[in-house]
């Protein structure tokens, strides 16, 4: 993750000029679309949960020779809904009526006796679609993996992965020449992006009219951004590549502004071009045994809680009670630390934070796991960034509590580590000689994510740290949009 650099930060003015803290970011503080946003409600006539089940042998409507799949029917069901979703929708955003797709959608395995189509340099070999799912401009057709991609995804993140991999495809059915015509205007990384932010607007509208009677659960909201996050591009990748689909973290990015914007932040894609958050690794980088991560050592923590002191102390300025913040490693039978009379309070996993002494304590035995698990060195500084966060709450005498508190916790966490991205107006900035700040590496903002989706709250009602979704949502706010994005003003 780390590479040395000077950078400078905001300035107390910014972040702090009437700033108000009653309220954890939400919905309302986020840039919005027009026409197509939906919310995440509870419909009490929809059923939580999708349907598993399929067809007997020999009747599934799109290929009776296919085996029968668990999410068979939930397939089907998703293929009705998205046309009705994009005829209901196109014409408010593209001035003209939606043309059904026309090719046909095509369920690929070994042996398969059908007469697939073919184009795009599909010959109909299974190869060519093997562990993929692809839309045909010439042909007009979906074609997708049914005897690997489709079984992997549902047995590994759920039967609503099926969903939104189909729907994916159908983000690029919209961009063909027979509709949008967008395929050729922009380069990749903007048309798969576009595509996951279509996603993220279906699934927002399924939330709210559901498919069949039926919702998502929060578990399938998890599910599906540990899906994207396994679709993401390797870390280094370059997004000018001519595959290239986005990092983990743009494609999660890309797919919430679709939920909780609707339609209008992705058509808005075509003008105002998503910038991709991914980057390579460094000379310096790349001298090390695991290029985009610091050894895990005592170094790593103190060059991470440097950067955080240094950046929180800028932010606020002369803040009064502001006390210069210190971390501390401790083994796991040695936490809680206490704090005065009690303990200090566990912010988030392996972290403690007492404000009357200042101190950050970190499980250390908690952050080698994360480290090896999730694994990286900022699903580590996740954690540590989240109890600066914390502790600096503290000093501004916010008053909040539980999830809305853990939430603008990651929020800050990820106005913190978006100061610390490689940019190009970041390296530009200076600092005073004596200090030396650190750099987000490829692939860091992903393991952060990781962390946020692992630690979220099973559901909505439980009310403690914020779910997954929640969480990546808070933390992505701060990152691409700043204080402004924690609802700071």
């Amino acid at each position: 993750m780390i590479g040395r650099r000077p950078i400078s930060v905001l300035v107390a003015s910014v972040l702090l000029a009437g700033c108000s803290l009653g309220d954890s970011p939400d919905a309302d503080s986020k840039p919005s679309g027009d026409e197509g946003a939906a919310e995440l409600t509870d419909v009490e006539s929809l059923e939580v949960g999708l349907p598993e089940g399929g067809f007997a042998a020999g009747d599934f409507p799109l290929n009776s020779d296919k085996a029968p799949r668990d999410y068979d029917l939930f397939l089907v069901d998703t293929i009705a809904d998205l046309e009705d979703f994009w005829s209901l929708n196109y014409p408010k955003f593209y001035d003209s009526d939606y043309v059904p797709l026309e090719g046909g959608i095509h369920p690929h395995f070994p042996d398969n006796p059908a007469d697939l189509p073919v184009g795009c340099e599909f010959t109909g070999d299974y190869a060519e679609v093997e562990d993929n799912a692809f839309y045909c401009e010439d042909g007009d057709f979906i074609v997708y993996d049914d005897d690997l991609l489709f079984p992997s995804f549902a047995d590994e993140f759920g039967i609503a992965s099926i969903g939104l991999i189909l729907a994916h495809e159908w983000g690029h059915v919209i961009q063909s020449s027979l509709r949008a015509d967008n395929l050729d205007r922009f380069v990749n990384t903007t048309l798969e992006l576009q595509a996951d932010c279509f996603v993220g607007a279906w699934v927002a509208d399924v939330q709210q009219n559901g498919v069949k009677g039926r919702r998502f659960s929060d578990a399938d909201l998890t599910s599906s951004l540990l899906g994207l996050v396994q679709l993401g591009d390797m870390p280094g990748d370059s997004p000018d590549d001519p595959a290239a689909h986005g990092s983990a973290f743009d494609r999660v990015s890309a797919f919430q502004d679709g939920f909780y914007g609707g339609l209008g932040p992705c058509v808005d894609y075509e003008v105002n071009e998503p910038i991709p958050l991914q980057f390579g690794f460094s000379f310096e980088e790349y001298q090390r045994e695991s290029p985009g991560d610091f050894p895990f050592d005592r170094e790593m923590f103190e060059l991470m809680a440097g950067d955080l002191t240094y950046y929180w102390q800028t932010s606020l300025g002369a803040l009064d009670g502001w006390r210069t913040p210190t971390l501390e490693l401790a083994e796991s039978s040695d936490v809680p630390p206490a704090c005065g009379s009690t303990d200090a309070e566990q912010v988030t996993l392996g972290v403690y934070v007492c404000p009357d002494t200042a101190e950050i304590t970190v499980d250390a035995d908690v952050a080698r796991s994360v480290y090896d698990e999730i694994p990286g060195d900022f699903a580590v500084g996740y954690l540590i960034g989240v109890g600066y966060a914390d502790l600096v709450l503290s000093y501004l005498g916010a008053d909040i509590t539980g999830e809305d508190r853990r939430l603008m916790d990651d929020c800050l966490a990820g106005v913190w580590a978006g100061d610390i991205l490689p940019t190009a107006e970041n390296l530009a900035e200076v600092v005073p000689e004596n200090v030396s700040r650190i750099s987000l590496s490829a692939g860091d903002l992903d393991e952060a994510i990781r962390m946020a989706i692992f630690l979220g709250d099973e559901t909505t009602d439980t009310d403690m740290m914020g779910t997954a979704f929640d969480k990546v949502d808070a933390f992505r706010q701060g990152v691409l949009y700043g204080p402004t994005g924690c609802g700071l003003s």
